[in-house]
């Protein structure tokens, strides 16, 4: 990466030169290093565009100044970023370079969890708690994400953090769990086509809802709801 920069750092762009709309790019981002990047939309107006990029999932908007077209012998690396959510929650990019990321990409691990959850729905009272509770577990830590399914380019994940104790006596803790047992989230069955298949997943997070329906937590506060409804 530091050649990849180097590379572009002191160049001029190109006359006339106006980024489109997914077109990959070479851009300059806010640290003053040049990385690779995918045109989102662009203004030749504003001379600005909103760009990804592509290795680490950073989204920003930069302007024509900042952008320079990708030299073809960078274009052969797929980009080292996907699109991905915790099950219908939030979606978010992980990039697989842990010296950048708050999350660190692992493909199946001996567990076989799954993330088979949803945040309660956009009209709950409760949805802007689940999603202030989701990015405190999330901002500034560095977690470990399971991808449990592939669906398209979309990954689906499990996430954990390693430096939660309880992690080390229950493989089945996750943030996915702990977000249904404070009433925050409610299992997806209906979304989730493959649940079914996990029947020590299914418990847990069946455990987690019975935990949160006694304790009247989030979504429970005033009495039992059904979680499909959610």
């Amino acid at each position: 990466m530091r050649d990849f920069s180097a590379h572009y750092k002191g160049t001029a762009p190109p006359a006339g030169f106006v980024p489109k709309a997914g077109e990959l790019v070479s851009a300059k981002f806010s640290d003053g290093a040049w990385y690779r990047a995918k045109i989102r939309r662009a203004s030749p107006v504003k001379r600005e565009a909103e760009v990804t990029f592509i290795d680490y999932g950073n989204q920003d908007t930069i302007g024509f100044s900042d952008i320079r077209p990708l030299d073809p012998k960078f274009r052969t690396l797929p980009g080292q970023a996907h699109d991905a959510r915790l099950r219908c929650a939030v979606p978010f990019f992980s990039a697989l370079d842990p010296r950048l990321s708050w999350i660190t990409c692992k493909k199946k691990n001996t567990f076989g969890s799954r993330s088979f959850v949803k945040l309660v729905g956009e009209e709950s009272e409760y949805r802007e708690d689940a999603v202030n509770r989701f990015r405190q577990s999330c901002d500034g830590r560095k977690l470990v994400a399971n991808v449990d399914h592939k669906e398209g380019p979309t990954l689906h994940l499990r996430l954990i953090d390693p430096a939660d104790p309880v992690t080390a006596d229950d493989p089945l803790a996750s943030i996915n769990a702990d977000l249904v047992r404070e009433g925050l989230a409610s299992v997806d069955r209906k979304g989730c086509k493959y649940l079914a298949s996990y029947p020590q997943v299914q418990k847990k997070l069946q455990e987690a809802v019975a935990g949160a329906k006694r304790d009247r937590c989030g979504m429970f506060e005033f009495g039992d709801v059904e979680e499909d409804d959610q």
